[in-house]
């Protein structure tokens, strides 16, 4: 009988020994990173930094580069959808109009067909004005 319990507990430590961190080990629970969606100022600033901006001074200029800062991601994305661009090219459009100090209006006919005739490099299309109207309608 001892050695019975002498074997089964050798066994036992045995198997602790070896296999002890595989069957301690319980699953951590994942961490996750929330998902903050960034701001207009934080976007332009961030293409301005990559041109070679200090931060400070790109977030001045992020600030005062458009007209309505509050919906501008809202109307970035729908000029993006509708008129198929890439939302990282308009943001750098924006980000090179602030370095001119000047604002861009995305709820005017003008500034938004300027800007999609620059990012596109060439004369915008029947089929392009017909969806910025369709867009500044909607806006």
């Amino acid at each position: 009988m001892r050695i019975r319990i002498l074997l089964i507990g050798s066994i036992i430590f045995a198997s602790n020994v070896a296999l002890g961190d595989i069957v301690v080990a319980l699953p951590q629970p994942v961490q996750t990173e929330a998902f903050q969606p960034s701001t207009f100022e934080h976007e332009v600033a961030a293409s301005l930094v990559s041109r070679g901006l200090e931060a400070p001074a790109a977030a001045a200029f992020a600030k005062e580069s458009a007209v309505d800062t509050q919906d501008a991601m809202l109307l970035i994305h729908m000029i993006t959808t509708k008129l198929n661009l890439d939302s990282k090219k308009v943001y750098a459009h924006i980000a090179s109009q602030a370095l001119f100090r000047k604002r861009v209006d995305l709820r005017a006919y003008a500034d938004v067909v300027a800007m999609v005739q620059q990012i596109k490099g060439a004369a915008v299309s029947r089929k392009d004005l017909k969806s910025i109207e369709e867009y500044l309608a909607i806006v």
